[in-house]
C-alpha cells in the first residue's frame, strides 16, 4: 500500500475538482497527515488532517455531482428488477419529489417519517428532504402498531412514506387500525392517535406495481410526475437558504438498553462522514454492496450516502437482508466493498451455496454495529476471500463512525483486535467518571469529539446533556482502553459489564474464548441477579450446523483452561437462534436475555 500521505495527495488531486466550488472552507493547500512521532502516554488521540470539511447540504452536493458526472451510474437496486440510476436520473427524481413536498405544505424542520426497507424511494427521500430542509425520520419497516405509533409521536411527524406491504406485513391494514378516520379523510389527515400526522405517501408494492390508492393517501409516483411538471423556482429558493447546520435526519437509537431515543443529525454531520476513506484509500469504497438496512445509521452513511464521493456506486442486493442475494450481487456487479454487522458475514461463511459465487472483487469490508471477534476477521479474509477487513466503531449519536482499524493496515494484531483509531479530524479519549484523561492502557469510558456529533436527542434536552458534555465530548457509555499509538480496544458497554462478587467481568472477552470451541458458532454472555454474588455470568450458545455438545459441563471445562474461575458462566444454555433477542442490525439486546433467563430460572425452580 502507498503511504497515507502519498494516497492523500493522489486522491485529493482526483477529488478536489468535484468539491472546489462547494465551500469556502476548502483549502488550496494539503499537507502531510500528522502522525504522532512519539508514543502516547495519555489516552488522548487527535487525527490531525487538512482534508476539507464541506459546509453545505447533501442536496446541494448532489447538484454538483450530477453536473460533473451526469451519466455515471450511482445506484443499483437489485431487488427492484435491477433498477439503476445515474447521477442525473437520480437528481431528476429527487427534485421532482422535493417540489411536490413543498406543494404539500412542508416547511423547514417538518418531520417526514420513512417506514420503508432498502428501496430506491428511501434513498430519494433522503436527498429530497435535504433540498427542502425537511427532517427524514427513519423507521424500521418491521415495526408494528405500537412501535410505529411511538416513533411517529415521539418527534411529531407531519408525514409518513410507506409501502402497501413489506413481505407479509400488511402496512395499509396497520394504518387503518391506527387511523380509523382515514377512510373519511378528504385533504389533510386528522387522527386522534397520531395528532401531528397530516399526509401519508404510498410507494409501489413488492412487484413494483401501484395498488389501488386508499382514501386519504398520496401516490408516490403521482408526486414524482407532478413535481417534474411543476415550476421549481421555489425549490431552488428554499435550497439556497439551507446550509450544513440544517437538520437532515432522525435515527432512533437501537434500544439495546431501553426505549429508543431520537438522535438528530445535520447535513454537515452526515455529508462529511463520507470522505475519510475516499481521500486516503480511494479504491476501497468505490462500489459498495449494502445489505444492511438504511433506517440504521450505518446503512445510510456507508450505503445511501456512499455516492457522495465522486463517481462512487452503491448496490443494494435486496430490499430486505438476504444472504443469497448479497452473494449474487457481489458476483454480478463486481462490488469492491461489503458493509455490515458480523451476522451478515457469519451467514455468508455458513451458506451452503457460497462457493457458487465469485466474490474475489471484494477489496474491503467494514464490520460494525456489534462487537467483532478477531478470529472471524481472519477467517473472512482467508476464506471468502476479502483483501482487507476493517472494524468500524461508532454510534448513532456520532453519525455512525468515530474510529476504524483500517489505519493499522498490515499490522494485523491491531487491525483485528482493536476497533481502530480516530477518523481524520476526530478526537478520542479514554476518561474516568469525571471526564479526566486516563494513562495509556488504563480502562475507562470511550469519548469522542468532532464534526459528526449529533445536534442532540429530539425534544430531550436532559438526555442530550447527559450524553454530550458542555465542551462537546460524546460520552459513548462504552468501556475500553487506548494503546500508545492511539488504537482503542473495546471491552463492554458500561451497563453490560457484570460484577461477580465485586470483580469486573467483560462479556465480550468470555464470548471470544467461547468462540474458539470447535462446535460453537456464536455465544452471548450476560449477567443475571444473584443473592450471594450480586450477579453471576450466564452464557447462551448457538452451535455450528451438524455439531452437538452432549453436556454443558464440557463447555465449562473448556473455558476453565483459558480464563479465571470467576469468568466461567454459572448458567449455560444451548439455543437454536438469537433472533428473538436482536435488533434489526444484529445487535443482541442483552437485557432481554437477562429477562428471559430470570424467567427460565424461576420456572425451573417451581
Amino acid at each position: 500500500m502507498l503511504s497515507q500521505s502519498s494516497r492523500l495527495w493522489t486522491s485529493y488531486r482526483l477529488l478536489y475538482p468535484s468539491i472546489i466550488n462547494f465551500s469556502s472552507r476548502c483549502s488550496l493547500t494539503i499537507t502531510k497527515v500528522s502522525i504522532p512521532s512519539t508514543k502516547l502516554t495519555k489516552s488522548y488521540y487527535y487525527h490531525a488532517s487538512e482534508v476539507p470539511l464541506l459546509y453545505h447540504t447533501i442536496g446541494q452536493h448532489l447538484d454538483n455531482l450530477a453536473f460533473e458526472h451526469p451519466d455515471h451510474q450511482c445506484y443499483v437496486f437489485k431487488g427492484e428488477g435491477n433498477k439503476r440510476y445515474t447521477y442525473k436520473s437520480f437528481l431528476d427524481e429527487v427534485d421532482s419529489l422535493a417540489t411536490s413536498l413543498i406543494e404539500l405544505g412542508y416547511e423547514k424542520n417538518d418531520r417526514l417519517a420513512v417506514w420503508l426497507p432498502n428501496t430506491s424511494e428511501n434513498c430519494v427521500i433522503t436527498y429530497a428532504a435535504s433540498k427542502v430542509g425537511v427532517i427524514k425520520v427513519n423507521i424500521n419497516p418491521a415495526y408494528m402498531d405500537r412501535e410505529l405509533t411511538y416513533c411517529l409521536n415521539k418527534v411529531g411527524c407531519k408525514g409518513l412514506v410507506m409501502r402497501p406491504n413489506v413481505k407479509i406485513i400488511d402496512c395499509i391494514k396497520i394504518m387503518n387500525r391506527l387511523i380509523p378516520e382515514l377512510s373519511q379523510t378528504k385533504g389533510e389527515i386528522n387522527a386522534q392517535a397520531l395528532p401531528t400526522l397530516k399526509h401519508i405517501i404510498l410507494t409501489p408494492s413488492d412487484n413494483g406495481k401501484s395498488v389501488s390508492l386508499p382514501q386519504g393517501m398520496h401516490c408516490y409516483t403521482d408526486l414524482i410526475r407532478k413535481g417534474a411538471n411543476s415550476k421549481q423556482e421555489e425549490r431552488r429558493t428554499r435550497q439556497s437558504q439551507l446550509d450544513g447546520d440544517t437538520p437532515l435526519a432522525i435515527f432512533y437509537t437501537s434500544g439495546t438498553t431501553g426505549q429508543p431515543k431520537a438522535a438528530t443529525l445535520t447535513n454537515y454531520n452526515m455529508l462529511n462522514n463520507n470522505f475519510h476513506l475516499c481521500y486516503l484509500y480511494p479504491e476501497l469504497m468505490s462500489h459498495v454492496c449494502c445489505p444492511i438496512p438504511t433506517f440504521h445509521i450505518f446503512g445510510e452513511i456507508a450505503g445511501t450516502l456512499n455516492i457522495n464521493a465522486p463517481k462512487y456506486l452503491t448496490t443494494f442486493p435486496s430490499i430486505l437482508p438476504d444472504t443469497f442475494e448479497t452473494m449474487r450481487a457481489i458476483h454480478e456487479e463486481k462490488c469492491t466493498a461489503l458493509i455490515g454487522a458480523p451476522i451478515i458475514f457469519r451467514d455468508i461463511l455458513a451458506h451452503p451455496k457460497r462457493k457458487e459465487f465469485d466474490m474475489s472483487s471484494l477489496l474491503f469490508a467494514i464490520l460494525g454495529a456489534a462487537p467483532v471477534n478477531p478470529a472471524l476477521v481472519e477467517q473472512l479474509e482467508r476464506e471468502i476471500p476479502i483483501k482487507t477487513i476493517s472494524q468500524g466503531y461508532g454510534q448513532t449519536e456520532n453519525s455512525a463512525s468515530m474510529a476504524m482499524s483500517v489505519f493499522a493496515e498490515d499490522d494485523k494484531k491491531r487491525r483485528y483486535s482493536s476497533v481502530g483509531k480516530a477518523l481524520p479530524r476526530i478526537e478520542m479519549k479514554i476518561a474516568d467518571s469525571h471526564g479526566h484523561i486516563l494513562p495509556i492502557g488504563q480502562e475507562g469510558e470511550i469519548c469522542a469529539r468532532g464534526f459528526n456529533i449529533m445536534k442532540g436527542y429530539y425534544g430531550d434536552d436532559e438526555k442530550t446533556r447527559e450524553t454530550i458534555t458542555s465542551s462537546g465530548w460524546l460520552r459513548t457509555g462504552d468501556l475500553g482502553f487506548m494503546d500508545e499509538h492511539g488504537y482503542v480496544y473495546y471491552r463492554s458497554r458500561q451497563k453490560e459489564m457484570v460484577i461477580v462478587g465485586g470483580i469486573n467481568v467483560y462479556p465480550t472477552e468470555v464470548e471470544h474464548f467461547l468462540s474458539e470451541h470447535p462446535n460453537i458458532a456464536e455465544a452471548q454472555v450476560f449477567g443475571m441477579p444473584d443473592k450471594r454474588y450480586g450477579e453471576v455470568l450466564c452464557a447462551w450458545i448457538k452451535l455450528k450446523p451438524g455439531t452437538k455438545i452432549n453436556d454443558v459441563e464440557e463447555v465449562r471445562q473448556f473455558l476453565s483452561s483459558k480464563v479465571a474461575f470467576f469468568k466461567v458462566p454459572k448458567h449455560i444454555r444451548i439455543i437454536e437462534s438469537f433472533l428473538p433477542f436482536t435488533t434489526p442490525t444484529g445487535k443482541i439486546q442483552k437485557f432481554k436475555l437477562t429477562e428471559a433467563m430470570v424467567k427460565h430460572m424461576s420456572t425451573s425452580s417451581t
